[in-house]
């Protein structure tokens, strides 16, 4: 048994992170639901929301995405994203969000991912 998985978070525009981690919580159409290593295989949609992770390190990170869908094989995440912003919570939390609100401007959802966001870097 593996005690990672690896993780691929990818857009049109390059990939938003890459590497092994301990877990990932993903916003899946049916709600967020998380992966450890050992996972049964799949393929699902995702919605508009945060991706959590916890890297190899302990360190957690997240990425706001707008939609996309995840393959999950073999311990490999694989996220495919049409748009994300990661969050930089020691950065400038104002700039963090206008980012974030540009990128979810056409979702439905987007007041409940925004305060979701907002109590994370608060």
């Amino acid at each position: 048994m593996t005690n990672n998985l690896y993780l691929e978070i990818i857009t049109p525009d390059g990939a938003i992170f890459s590497g092994e981690v301990q877990d990932v919580l993903l916003p899946g159409e049916e709600g967020e639901f998380g992966i450890l290593p050992e996972h049964i295989s799949l393929f699902t949609l995702l919605q508009a929301g945060v991706i959590d992770f916890t890297t190899i390190d302990g360190q957690k990170d997240s990425v706001v995405i707008n939609s996309g869908n995840v393959t999950l094989s073999n311990n490999k995440v694989i996220a495919l994203i049409d748009g994300a912003v990661q969050l930089n919570k020691s950065g400038d939390i104002s700039k963090e969000l206008e980012k974030i609100k540009e990128l979810l401007k056409n979702v439905s959802n987007s007041n409940t991912v925004i305060a979701s966001v907002e109590a994370r870097l608060n």
